[in-house]
């Protein structure tokens, strides 16, 4: 035994102490941790075990809990209790299951026993306490681990006496005999741990523990052989003398920042199976993942990318620049980016099949060419048709290649592989099913009453724009000028989404692509030296990164005065998208990405029909757009203002009836030109001196455009000047209304022609 000894670094030791009983009760004395005195890891319930569970797999689409009662249904007590207690082991240090769930599981186990038997205190007090997070296989692998402990198990009753007293009491003697085993990693590493804490790190992933061990090798004085937990030992006890017998946690400062890269978070990969129609088959049979790498050369693992294209371009010369570019890419992600615990994803004849990477690459050959391989945990689960699968899985599976990212449905693929345990988390949904599958739009929040009041409008036409918009993901206010089209488009674009998930741009005739989504745009080199291109991106492709990253949170571009672009050549290729939110295109200036539009993604335009200046809206747009009229002639925008002016104590203000009159006097014939009330709802326009101020800078200026070439100035001033429609108010309406000599003035302004000139106006 070793004179020194690392001190554990992590505050488990109930976990610590609870590990080693079970392994001393469980292995040294064939015991139980549960019922002291009764017989239970033997090697006779470890072949019924392995009888009932390992040799009888469910692979069903069932929760693992579900499936294990079954195939533990007329197993003998024993059985049971082993596995209640070997899950029991599996739970102790992970930080990702709760401590209610650690004893769920393990009670759930106990319940089916014949004989009485609960978890002990002292198993309830290591629940509560945690040594790592285990990553997604403390969920989705969890079948496995219980399989691979139970030949373990066999194996260990097949070694001598002597063998395995010695394993209980040196550390390197256990660990010749976990390793003698393939068994996964998060059981051969728990297994070394538990059992020796003192000798072994508290760390599971074994890229990890490599990288730590390159690093601190030329300061603690080792040099690295091929015992990795030796190097790791003798590293750590010399770092420990080294700042005084003090704890050493490689994963906390001063020393994560010494090995660990910049934090990349767990990925997700598409590897296609090319060459051989029974390449799945035999990646199964294998536990692995292969490249070709024949013509590669033995780049290292973690290599950089220039260093992958280097050898690329020098293996792969008889193809062409953009062939040599794919693989340079695909080589690289294979040795450097992919990591213990992603997922590994691939499908054949559209059927979807599951993995979890376990280990790091390696080069082997099998007589006529060379592959790269890396470990990996094909699930059990039922093969998943692709037209089936939730978003955004399709649209990424449609990216080409043989290595893919799909990192982007990473939380989808995590879902449907952790249908094969039950959910981490207890709360599920009211079918039972758990948490939902896929990216959908989140609901949005209902209209309130506060938005409502605040809008002048009705809490229902609210609530029914409201259920549009999440129905049809992109609508589009449009009316005339003051219908409070923009403003009504802000308010519920907060109301539904945080700040800081609402964007607004402006359209207009320059607008392109390049400005909407992304495009080059000229930078200024180091220290003011050459102008060259880089390309940014725009709004839309700023709010989807945001989106994508944030699924169960909406976001709102707002798009005002979204016809005075062309609006073909600003969406280009994303026209598609806006009706095919499962779906990608490859982009302009990023042809290698398959770009899809999260659908948490919501689009809000603001059109005046009113404006002449502006093109046609297409017919693709009105397609992928619902369109919803607020003019002043209908409601609710009707009684906006009278029901703003009530709200201010002015009831009898007769502002409500100057604008019906003054869109009476415009007419059906000029029903896009018409006034809405926003003009009228300004502080200024309370007395008359402001509203008179409204009516000649900004009303007739507007109505004078929309005549021009219809009624010269002075006519329009005379038809629609306040005086004039004060006169039909107080005539009562369009009948007519007396001047001081008895001449029917406003029916003679009223009979102008068009194109005429009156001769009051003239005048």
């Amino acid at each position: 035994m070793d004179e020194q000894v690392i001190i554990p670094s992590r505050a488990d030791d109930m976990v610590r102490s609870v590990g080693r009983r079970i392994i001393d009760v469980g292995l040294g004395q064939a015991g139980s941790m549960f019922l002291p005195g009764r017989a239970v890891w033997t090697q006779a319930a470890a072949t019924e075990l392995f009888r009932v569970y390992n040799e009888r797999p469910d692979e069903g689409s069932d929760p693992f809990m579900v499936k294990l009662r079954k195939q533990l249904d007329g197993a003998s007590d024993e059985a049971k209790l082993l596995v209640a207690e070997l899950l029991t082991l599996q739970a102790l240090p992970l930080r990702n299951l709760t401590a209610a769930m650690k004893l769920r599981r393990a009670e759930s186990v106990l319940a089916w026993l014949r004989m009485p038997a609960v978890v002990p205190e002292e198993v309830l007090a290591a629940f509560r306490q945690h040594t790592w997070h285990g990553g997604i296989g403390a969920h989705t692998m969890l079948w496995k681990w219980l399989a691979d402990a139970v030949e373990f198990l066999l194996a260990w009753w097949a070694l001598p006496q002597g063998q395995r007293d010695s394993a209980l009491a040196d550390p390197w003697v256990w660990q010749e005999v976990v390793y003698g085993k393939r068994l996964m990693a998060s059981l051969r590493e728990a297994l070394l741990y538990l059992a020796f804490p003192t000798h072994f790190l508290p760390i599971i992933n074994v890229d990890h523990k490599r990288a730590i061990r390159d690093a601190f090798a030329p300061s603690a004085a080792v040099v690295p052989t091929k015992d990795l937990n030796r190097d790791l030992f003798q590293i750590t006890v010399r770092v420990q003398d080294q700042i005084g017998e003090q704890r050493v946690d490689f994963y906390r400062p001063p020393f994560a920042s010494q090995w660990k890269s910049p934090p990349q978070g767990r990925r997700a990969w598409l590897v296609r199976p090319r060459g051989a129609e029974d390449m799945l088959d035999a990646w199964k049979r294998d536990g692995a993942v292969w490249l070709g790498a024949t013509h590669l050369g033995e780049v290292p693992a973690g290599a950089e990318r220039p260093d992958v294209r280097a050898a690329v371009d020098s293996g792969f010369g008889h193809l062409d620049y953009a062939a040599r570019l794919v693989l340079a890419t695909e080589y690289h992600a294979f040795l450097s980016l992919m990591g213990a615990d992603d997922i590994v994803a691939t499908f054949v004849d559209d059927q979807l099949h599951l993995g979890v990477i376990e280990g790091a690459p390696e080069y082997f050959s099998d007589g006529e060419s060379v592959w790269l391989r890396r470990s990996v945990q094909w699930l059990a689960i039922d093969a998943l048709a692709v037209d089936a699968l939730p978003s955004p899985l399709p649209a990424e599976l449609d990216q080409q290649g043989t290595l893919v990212d799909l990192t982007g449905a990473l939380e989808v693929l995590t879902t449907l592989i952790e249908k094969v345990v039950e959910p981490a988390d207890p709360q599920v949904n009211d079918d039972g099913r758990g948490p939902g599958l896929g990216q959908v739009l989140p609901p949005l929040a209902a209209a309130s009453d506060e938005l409502a009041d605040r809008l002048h409008l009705p809490r229902l036409w609210l609530q029914n724009l409201l259920d549009l918009w999440h129905e049809r993901s992109q609508i589009v206010l449009f009316g005339p000028p003051g219908t409070g089209k923009t403003f009504i488009a802000q308010a519920i674009a907060r109301h539904i989404a945080d700040r800081d998930a609402v964007r607004l741009v402006q359209f207009h005739p320059s607008y392109a692509y390049e400005d909407f989504f992304e495009g080059f745009r000229p930078v200024e080199g180091v220290d003011g030296g050459a102008v060259g291109f880089a390309k940014v991106p725009g709004p839309l492709r700023e709010i989807a990164a945001a989106a994508k990253a944030n699924p169960a949170k909406p976001y709102v571009l707002v798009i005002d005065e979204i016809n005075r672009a062309n609006l073909a050549k600003v969406f280009g290729e994303l026209y598609f998208l806006l009706e095919y939110r499962q779906a990608t295109v490859r982009l302009q200036y990023s042809p290698a990405e398959a770009f899809n539009l999260p659908p948490n993604v919501l689009l809000i335009g603001t059109m005046n029909i009113a404006d002449r200046s502006i093109a046609l809206v297409d017919a693709a747009i009105r397609r992928r757009f619902a369109f919803v009229e607020l003019h002043p002639d209908e409601e609710p925008v009707r009684s906006v203002l009278n029901a703003w002016l009530k709200k201010r104590g002015k009831a009898d203000d007769r502002r409500t009836a100057l604008l019906h009159a003054l869109n009476e006097a415009i007419g059906e014939a000029d029903h896009d030109f018409k006034i809405g009330p926003s003009y009228l709802m300004r502080p200024g326009a309370d007395h008359d001196d402001g509203l008179d101020r409204v009516w000649d800078h900004d009303l007739l200026p507007l109505l004078e455009e929309h005549y021009a070439g219809r009624l010269s100035r002075a006519a329009v001033r005379s038809k629609f000047g306040l005086s004039a429609i004060r006169l039909r108010t107080s005539a009562g309406g369009s009948n007519g209304a007396q001047g001081g000599n008895g001449t029917d003035l406003l029916g003679h302004i009223l009979a102008v022609p068009d194109g005429a000139s009156s001769a009051a106006g003239e005048a």
